[in-house]
């Protein structure tokens, strides 16, 4: 799951998606392996949007434009701090503890997974 840090592009006036969507430095690999869905976060962690990629177009300088729909799967998380690895980067990826940690918070991980 990728992770991108918006607060720049709110600041500029564009909305949660459309600055979700700009051009973010990833490798292919990790597009391919990890870019099913991406969150959208503010102020160090806050979940501010919830996408799934349906698509990417390689940019510049190693940059994917991605191309999104907002996703009910992850709604829960709006508002909640994301866990997301440490680090400054704006483009973040969530995997290992830190993706475990983020499914874990769902409220309705026990409906997901057929537990009570």
């Amino acid at each position: 799951m990728l992770a991108v840090d918006v607060r720049q592009g709110l600041r500029q006036g564009r909305t949660v998606a459309e600055a979700a969507s700009r051009a973010w430095r990833y490798s292919e690999q990790t597009i391919m392996q990890h870019g099913d869905f991406l969150l959208a976060f503010v102020d160090g962690s806050v979940c501010v949007g919830a996408f799934e990629v349906l698509g990417n177009t390689p940019g510049t300088d190693g940059k994917y434009v991605l191309d999104l729909a907002p996703t009910p799967r992850f709604q829960w998380a709006l508002g909640r701090r994301l866990p997301l690895p440490p680090g400054r980067n704006p483009a973040r990826i969530l995997t290992g503890q830190h993706l475990r940690a983020f499914l874990d918070a769902d409220p309705h991980y026990a409906h997901h997974t057929g537990q009570d």
